[in-house]
């Protein structure tokens, strides 16, 4: 009788949803997203420019609502997909090192995401109402002003972002090395570009694209080792 209710109750295992099986393809579609928002406002934006008068001149003779508009809804495509790499690989880390490092990268890969989206809101909200013709109503000389004093904003919130992505790599990748699934050097270049990037970010937002690319290729590297059967799915 006892063997029969210990069986009735034993739990079942669950079966991965679609979207624990395609968890570790999110951080791929975070970056092409991102990559994509980059050449939209690559070809889009131009050249705004970086002084009150040039950006003036520029949002007389030029319209950014449409530009700005598709920019954000990339933008915060990207977003979710990057919580759901997230959830992954935090989940992942957390099976192979329960510990402090595991947080960290939870935490890093939060932060990151946190700062990085209203930063990019920052940056492209004064164009929403950057009209061709009429500018909503708004003076263009106004709309320069503020879009200058928001991207300083902007600037610190990458910064910070870079920090935040930092500390996500190098937990992760000195997870990955203690465990024997990422080789010395792969985590010694890794950590480089963490420092590089938590260093860098707060002169250029460039450096940023480091955890960007950091992302896709950890992405790509989940997905390896989960179809070569050394990391079993995470339920």
């Amino acid at each position: 009788m006892g063997s029969t209710a210990a069986g009735t109750n034993a739990p079942r295992v669950a079966a991965q949803s679609i979207l624990e099986r395609w968890a570790p393809a999110a951080g791929s579609l975070f970056a092409a997203l991102l990559v994509a928002a980059v050449i939209v406002g690559s070809v889009g934006l131009g050249d705004v420019g970086n002084n009150v008068t040039e950006i003036t001149r520029n949002f007389q003779t030029a319209d950014y609502q449409s530009t700005g508009g598709l920019i954000l809804i990339l933008v915060m495509l990207s977003a979710l997909c990057f919580l759901w790499f997230l959830a992954d690989i935090a989940a992942t880390i957390r099976s192979l090192s329960p510990g402090m490092l595991s947080s960290l990268v939870q935490i890093g890969g939060a932060v990151f995401i946190s700062a990085f989206v209203p930063a990019t809101i920052i940056v492209i909200s004064p164009l929403l109402n950057v009209g061709h013709s009429q500018l909503e109503g708004g003076d263009p000389k106004t709309i320069a002003t503020i879009y200058v004093e928001l991207n300083e904003i902007a600037f610190f919130l990458f910064g910070f972002a870079g920090i935040a992505g930092a500390l996500l790599m190098s937990a992760a990748a000195r997870v990955a090395n203690r465990s024997g699934l990422l080789p010395h050097w792969g985590a010694v270049v890794v950590v480089v570009g963490a420092v590089v990037t938590a260093l860098t970010t707060w002169m250029l937002v460039l450096p940023i694209f480091l955890v960007v690319l950091w992302v896709f290729a950890a992405s790509v590297w989940r997905m390896t080792l989960s179809r070569r059967g050394v990391l079993a799915p995470i339920a």
